[in-house]
């Protein structure tokens, strides 16, 4: 019995270290904004993708800027589409190259994703992101220290739109407007690591969105500003030829 209390004990341990998007027991990561902010940031995952560019349409029609966690193959098939998110004012992030789960490979795997989506966002977009979103919210000790290694702050979430489910344009605006508040951190998807959903619905859930969290008084911002100060511009990054 106490033997198998302590299995039980050590696999709860290892759930939350790894995949609980708050924990900190494995590294630092930032999963809402700080106290002083009453802003809220927009962020999206798993694009580049054609879709990205309906996003960014309606964030240009309603002056929104956001941040976009890149999928470096998704880069490397859609270049024009990331270079589009940088030349208009948008942050970058890096998703890692091809969006597996941390948790199933080996370090050296986890430290090759990392570093092959730094490498295709930097060549492609101008830019080495300073931010990463691990895919599903996983973190290991090997991925921490590939993102220490690149000089990468790990941001994760606190509102979750859950449009990778099937639901509808209202039923995300609802998932994120019913939980946002000052500082949070909102997560969105501008393309399907698994290539089998269009984000239509997230598209229609967009305007639905910034209008209500306009009509709550929670202004959008860049997701930089609702970080540490001590964090520098840290998703739009280095420019590669500094």
């Amino acid at each position: 019995m106490l033997a198998t209390g302590s299995v039980a004990m050590a696999a709860a341990s290892l759930y939350y270290a790894t995949i609980a998007v708050r924990s900190q027991w494995l590294g630092r990561t930032y999963w809402r904004g700080r106290g002083d902010t009453n802003a809220v940031a927009l962020t999206f995952d798993d694009g580049p993708s054609p879709d990205t560019e309906r996003i960014l349409d309606v964030l240009a029609k309603y002056k929104v800027s956001a941040t976009f966690f890149m999928v470096g193959r998704e880069v490397e098939s859609f270049p024009g589409i990331a270079q589009r998110v940088l030349a208009e004012g948008h942050e970058v992030g890096n998703h890692s190259y091809s969006h597996p789960s941390y948790l199933y490979q080996r370090g050296s795997k986890t430290r090759d994703q990392i570093r092959r989506a730094q490498e295709a966002i930097a060549e492609t977009v101008g830019v080495r992101p300073r931010l990463a979103r691990p895919p599903y919210g996983v973190r290991t000790p090997a991925y921490f220290s590939a993102t220490r290694a690149l000089d990468l702050q790990t941001v994760q979430w606190d509102v979750a739109g859950f449009d990778w489910k099937r639901i509808t344009a209202q039923q995300i605006a609802d998932n994120v407007l019913c939980k946002a508040q000052p500082g949070s951190i909102i997560l969105l998807h501008d393309g399907d690591s698994a290539g089998k959903n269009a984000r239509q619905n997230t598209v229609e859930a967009l305007p639905l969105i910034i209008k209500g969290l306009r009509d709550r008084q929670l202004p959008i911002a860049p997701l930089s500003q609702l970080l540490p100060k001590t964090i520098y511009h840290p998703t739009k990054g280095k420019r590669t030829d500094d």
